[in-house]
């Protein structure tokens, strides 16, 4: 038995943040759908799941498609104008500010407008909204815990990969219009997660490329192998933990994303040509 599809709507879903200050929700519009200009004080994410439109907003008229996010700034005025020929489905996500009072500056810093699938692709919007509509909608204390937190990782996901100023690596001459889209986001989404297990079959995959065709666009692109700039990613801020801190050196290699001493001591004599104890004295 197929699962039921959720009823067509002819009108937005009502805004409802609920006491844990979290607004989930999955909208399908109906060919009759009306939304008129609305505006809330709060963040809001859009996924657009299926379908064409356009976000008419104060900041200006753009074209929304299947699996670009639009994200809706608190204050600012904006409605949803579906193609009359293809009708959208989406998924929205709102974060109280009250949630993000301990970081008061993020919610200036995220940019009103609609980003690409490419873009926010390593994100996975997606499955990270699917798991807070399903959190959402348990009762106990615990998964409401969760859902809260997976909220707030969503929007510091999306406010990391958004902001121009995360884009570390090396592009040489290249304008940032020259640089694949899908490794832009790729790239952003690696300055924060070297650390982390990441494989370059897991890099490929995010996306969407063969393992050959993955490596030769990422040299093209970066003027390194994914490799070595994982390296040079784990190497700088191994550097960046000797020099400013005392944790001893078996620590600093575990968090920088090395499993065993002797690839860290081999790797950052290659970046460096200095063993990590003599960075430490300098």
């Amino acid at each position: 038995m197929s699962a039921p599809q959720l009823r067509l709507r002819s009108s937005p879903v009502e805004e409802k943040l609920g006491e844990s200050g979290i607004w989930a929700f999955e909208s399908r519009h109906g060919e009759s759908f009306f939304m008129g200009f609305t505006m809330h004080r709060f963040p809001k994410l859009l996924l657009i799941r299926e379908g064409v439109g356009q976000v008419e907003s104060d900041l200006g008229t753009f074209t929304c498609k299947t699996g670009d996010c639009v994200l809706v700034t608190p204050g600012l005025n904006h409605r949803i104008v579906d193609d009359a020929n293809t009708p959208i489905t989406l998924y929205g996500l709102g974060v109280a500010t009250k949630l993000l009072a301990c970081v008061p500056e993020v919610v200036a810093q995220l940019p009103a407008g609609v980003f690409s699938a490419e873009q926010l692709k390593p994100v996975l919007a997606e499955q990270r909204i699917r798991r807070i509509l399903y959190l959402d909608g348990q009762s106990d204390a615990a998964s409401r815990l969760a859902c809260v937190a997976a909220s707030l990782e969503l929007f510091a996901e999306v406010a990391m990969a958004l902001d121009p100023s995360r884009f570390t690596w090396d592009r040489r001459s290249k304008t940032v219009d020259e640089i694949d889209p899908l490794l832009s986001g790729y790239l952003v989404w690696l300055a924060h997660h070297f650390f982390e297990p990441v494989t370059l079959d897991s890099a490929a995959n995010a996306c969407g490329m063969s393992r050959r065709h993955f490596s030769a666009r990422f040299k093209q692109h970066v003027g390194k192998t994914w490799l070595q700039h994982v390296h040079h990613l784990r190497v700088s801020h191994a550097v960046e933990l000797l020099r400013n801190t005392d944790r001893k050196i078996t620590s600093v290699a575990f968090q920088c994303g090395f499993d065993d001493l002797t690839t860290f001591y081999r790797v950052v004599a290659k970046v460096t040509g200095k063993r990590p104890s003599e960075i430490r004295d300098k």
